[in-house]
């Protein structure tokens, strides 16, 4: 027996060595709703991540993409195993990192797209974010979402820096589908609102505009949601977390050259009522910019940080982002 275990050791040394670990055939990816993440959803099923991986050396690769309902939802299918990588809200992708170093070191794999954030309103009386009250509720995502973080800075910027919460009570976290039609229902008073929702809600005459995130965020929209996963995935998978970044730049490369055929997939993947035209122009209009590349991230996390939502900022975004991100930059 030693001397076959002897010879096996020796052919493979003939070799080159062992043979390389398989990477995994199967990839599942979770996304939420609305149309920031159309650039995950033809990836996966326009078969762009397996046309990389297939380049790349890996045959039959299954790519399944899988909805969820909550950011929550999202970190709690990649913690778990049940998929391997989720797009996360910003400042999600920063809370995961922070808590999860030194065990499933969750990262960034690439940024998806900016986002115009617009609070708007049912009421008639509210001109500003500042006629808001306490009887008010505004609806959001999450409580850690990208909308609740834009909330905070605006407070820190209208009322003080230490009065950064005052708008927390006025949150209710309901997925952006729920949200659109609780504000036309009048069962909420406002919503922190992305598109498509945001130029539906506001065809109704009864909804107005009230801020826009930029005011708070000096003046640029920051990078609304980013697709990441755990490093031990992106360790055993380098080819395909390669493919995966590489299949987001086809998709956005296609959403730019074939809008019409981006707009119709957007509705059939999410059984969207909205005309075809209208996702097209939502597209083109500049309410959301499909970038791989981070934008805002060390704004976000140092004020994160100051008001106690991280217990540690990243020097550098590129300590949030696995290394396939960095060569094309970010802030």
């Amino acid at each position: 027996m030693k001397q076959l275990m002897r010879a096996a050791v020796a052919a493979a040394l003939l070799l080159g060595g062992p043979a390389a670990r398989a990477e995994t055939g199967e990839l599942h990816l979770g996304v939420q709703f609305g149309l920031i993440y159309l650039p995950v959803t033809l990836a996966a099923e326009q078969g762009l991540i397996e046309k990389r991986a297939k380049a790349l050396g890996i045959d039959g690769l299954k790519v399944t993409l899988d909805r969820f309902s909550g950011s929550t939802a999202v970190i709690d299918a990649v913690m778990s195993g049940n998929i391997q990588l989720g797009a996360y809200g910003l400042p999600g992708l920063l809370i995961a990192w922070d808590k999860t170093q030194g065990h499933q070191d969750v990262r960034g794999l690439g940024a998806i797209g900016i986002t115009a954030f617009v609070v708007v309103t049912n009421k008639p009386g509210i001109k500003s974010l500042k006629d808001f009250t306490d009887q008010n509720r505004i609806a959001l995502p999450a409580t850690n979402s990208p909308q609740a973080i834009i909330l905070k800075m605006a407070a820190a910027k209208l009322y003080g820096p230490d009065k950064y919460s005052h708008f927390d009570t006025m949150m209710v976290a309901l997925p952006h589908p729920d949200a659109a039609n609780a504000l036309l229902s009048g069962q909420i008073d406002g919503y922190v609102s992305t598109p498509p929702f945001q130029q539906m809600v506001l065809r109704d005459k009864r909804i107005h505009e009230v801020a826009r995130s930029r005011e708070f965020t000096g003046g640029q929209d920051a990078t609304g949601v980013i697709l990441g996963g755990n490093k031990k995935f992106a360790d055993d998978n380098p080819k395909l977390t390669q493919a995966v970044y590489l299949g987001l730049e086809d998709a956005m490369a296609f959403i730019h050259a074939h809008t019409a055929e981006a707009a119709g997939i957007y509705i059939a993947s999410e059984k969207s009522k909205l005309p075809k035209q209208d996702v097209e122009t939502m597209l083109t209009d500049g309410s959301t910019t499909f970038d791989i590349r981070p934008h805002g991230l060390k704004q976000f996390a140092d004020f994160m940080f100051k008001i106690g939502m991280l217990k540690q900022a990243p020097k550098d975004w590129k300590d949030t982002f696995f290394p396939v991100a960095y060569q094309k930059g970010g802030d």
